[in-house]
């Protein structure tokens, strides 16, 4: 099934496809995105990947939202979209710094000195932090407060912030489906971009027959996907329920049966 235009219209920069879609092949946006998170005016980038995955062996690998590297090679950045609170981002962003450094900085023999400085940042819909600021920034430091200086940054932008500073506009425009109605021209007019491109990839206006399936489609699909687990995760739990009602049934049995790990099923438990 494919998005109408209205499902277009209705997409967002919190949207990971939509976001994709406005950064793939544009650093230009990035670098503004940079200039007003961390108050730096010449930021510089020289290569941007947009979806970039980095694997690990047999482990767990990472595909960043957007990989960019500074001038000099000096300074790298990771910039994650983050539309609801999976409570793992402060590991997660871990993750990701430790990923980074070690598979795309330095050479086999090169000295550590020659790790760039390195941002990691998560714009997340809703203040993860919770302590009502616009940014939140990370550098390793002492109980004393005296900076390790290792050149690691890991930063929370809050995007329910609606101040009237650079950042307020920042989030403001990430929520906004309005292009008229959006502060930074420069993300402006890549959203109405990509909405135009989006529509001329599925033919001339009103040829049904010639729409096709794009990864704007993928964000209905997940939706969709994700809608369907969570129908049946409660189903199993409302299962659950009544096994445990009629206290004929195991915890292990219960757990068995209805697809529920056994810590669940003694949440459950503990709860009827």
């Amino acid at each position: 099934m494919s998005l109408t235009k209205y499902d277009i219209d209705q997409l967002c920069l919190f949207d990971d496809e939509f976001f994709a879609e406005c950064f793939r092949g544009h650093p230009e946006c990035t670098e503004e995105l940079l200039r007003i998170i961390l108050g730096i005016s010449n930021i510089r980038i020289v290569r941007h990947r947009v979806q970039n995955p980095i694997t690990n062996n047999d482990k767990r690998g990472v595909r960043l939202d957007v990989y960019a590297v500074g001038e000099d090679n000096s300074t790298v950045y990771n910039i994650e979209i983050q539309k609801t609170d999976t409570h793992n981002l402060r590991k997660r962003s871990r993750y990701n710094s430790s990923m980074i450094d070690a598979r795309t900085t330095i050479g086999k023999n090169d000295d550590f000195n020659k790790l760039p400085e390195s941002y990691v940042i998560f714009i997340c819909r809703d203040d993860i932090i919770k302590s009502n600021e616009a940014v939140y920034h990370f550098r390793r430091r002492t109980d004393k407060s005296v900076e390790l200086e290792d050149g690691t940054n890991i930063i929370f932008v809050n995007g329910s912030y609606e101040g009237d500073d650079d950042i307020g506009k920042l989030m403001s425009d990430f929520v906004e489906t309005d292009v008229g109605k959006m502060n930074i021209s420069i993300l402006a007019g890549r959203v109405a971009e990509a909405r135009e491109e989006e529509e001329a990839r599925r033919g001339k206006k009103g040829d049904k027959d010639k729409m096709i399936v794009t990864h704007f489609d993928k964000l209905m699909m997940k939706e969709r996907e994700a809608g369907l687990e969570e129908g049946k995760a409660e189903g199993s739990i409302d299962t659950a329920r009544r096994m445990l009602a009629k206290g004929k049934y195991s915890i292990d049995e219960i757990a068995e049966i209805t697809d529920l790990t056994v810590e669940k099923v003694r949440e459950i438990a503990d709860s009827v």
